[in-house]
């Protein structure tokens, strides 16, 4: 037994694991050790009363228990600020991109391996911002986070400025911290119309991870702010060290997907009222102020639409005292009161960007700042008949 796992006698350990068998056998290996064993526990919801009634201080988690994946028990681990690392079959394939950086132990189950990972995650749990206001970044895990972190460079996002030329090579890859990129679809005729919105919760590069580095659009700076840039071989390199990093902006990829077929959804069938309160609420998702620096120009461009269609539809949200538009700029006063006016057009990529990534696309302050609450909450949508169209 080496020292760090000595460190680890007397400390309550959870077993999460349905295998009868296999579950007693390590609870005796442990126990002999002079480890304290919670549990075992056969199912997701055995184990998540063992954390709310014991002292656990590391777990031990299979990830299929009778046919019920674990991971609502690795979240209220996580919420805990446990260590815990997986010992199962399966591969970093089928978990969240949240828990992409944890150990795995493979089964058939090691001995040394379990008193190595139980010795080793402690440490590799450990999670920090670092100070990263880009929502991917901040969701690394410390050690993923010292791998990128001096392969960064922070840049200035200009208003107009292209990140992405249509059908030209992407050479950086940007993590948002502030301000919005948008992308604009452009037609053979030259037509042009926004088609996807990134702000912090997001990464540019979509497609690298699947080999392509081109780019069927125009990525623009939509509003100035700043990013932190790398540069494609550097990122490319880096997931195959980062798996967390990998996996996040993979999915990422996943609800920018998911993004832009409401977006098409939102421009086919809804009015430019409706249209316009969903895009007022999708940028206040990415500020940091209810205050949005956007003329009639911005808006109309950003919705397809003419000017004057913006300009007919804006005093109707102030008079309902939704918002408040002086020169140059959009002051979100009743977001709830946006969400319905927006009438189901917006709230179903919101709620799956945070199923898919594991965290709210506001971040915690902007929800707080909100709601004065840590969860976000998008009524359900309801899909308008074609009466709503304008």
């Amino acid at each position: 037994m080496n020292t760090a796992f000595d460190e680890l006698a007397q400390k309550a350990v959870l077993v999460v694991e349905d295998n009868y068998a296999l579950a007693s056998e390590l609870a005796s290996k442990l126990t002999a050790t002079g480890i304290k064993i919670v549990g075992p526990a056969p199912s997701v919801e055995r184990a998540l009363q063992y954390i709310e009634d014991s002292q656990i201080e590391v777990a031990i988690l299979d990830i299929n228990l009778g046919g019920t994946m674990v991971f609502p028990v690795a979240d209220a681990l996580a919420k805990r600020n446990i260590p815990f690392f997986f010992a199962t079959g399966y591969s970093r394939d089928v978990v969240p991109p949240r828990f992409a950086d944890r150990i795995f132990v493979e089964k058939p189950l090691d001995t040394s391996a379990i008193y190595a990972a139980l010795s080793d995650c402690r440490t590799s749990t450990a999670k920090s911002s670092g100070g990263q206001k880009n929502l991917v970044l901040s969701a690394l895990s410390l050690r993923e986070n010292d791998l990128i972190r001096p392969l960064l460079k922070q840049v200035q996002l200009i208003q107009g400025e292209v990140l992405e030329k249509q059908f030209g090579e992407i050479t950086t890859v940007s993590f948002i911290e502030s301000g919005t990129v948008s992308l604009v679809a452009s037609s053979l005729d030259g037509s042009q119309v926004e088609v996807g919105l990134i702000g912090r919760e997001g990464v540019t590069g979509t497609g690298l991870l699947e080999g392509d580095w081109r780019t069927p659009y125009n990525l623009v700076v939509q509003t100035e702010g700043t990013a932190q840039r790398i540069d494609i071989d550097s990122f490319l390199r880096l997931t195959q060290r980062a798996p967390q990093l990998r996996s996040l902006s993979s999915t990422f990829s996943r609800t920018l997907a998911i993004q832009m077929g409401y977006t098409a959804l939102a421009n086919g069938r809804y009015s430019i009222e409706q249209r316009l309160a969903r895009l007022l609420l999708m940028l206040d998702d990415r500020s940091e102020s209810q205050v949005l620096l956007l003329t009639h120009e911005d808006m109309s461009s950003m919705l397809g639409v003419r000017r004057s269609g913006v300009t007919g539809v804006l005093p109707i949200l102030e008079g309902e005292k939704l918002i408040r538009s002086v020169r140059g700029k959009v002051i979100v006063l009743d977001r709830e009161g946006l969400i319905l006016k927006a009438n189901g057009s917006y709230g179903i990529p919101e709620a799956e960007y945070e199923r898919l990534m594991g965290f709210s696309l506001r971040g915690s302050e902007n929800v707080r700042r909100a709601h004065n609450q840590s969860r976000p909450h998008f009524y359900s949508p309801q899909i308008p008949g074609r009466d709503s169209r304008s």
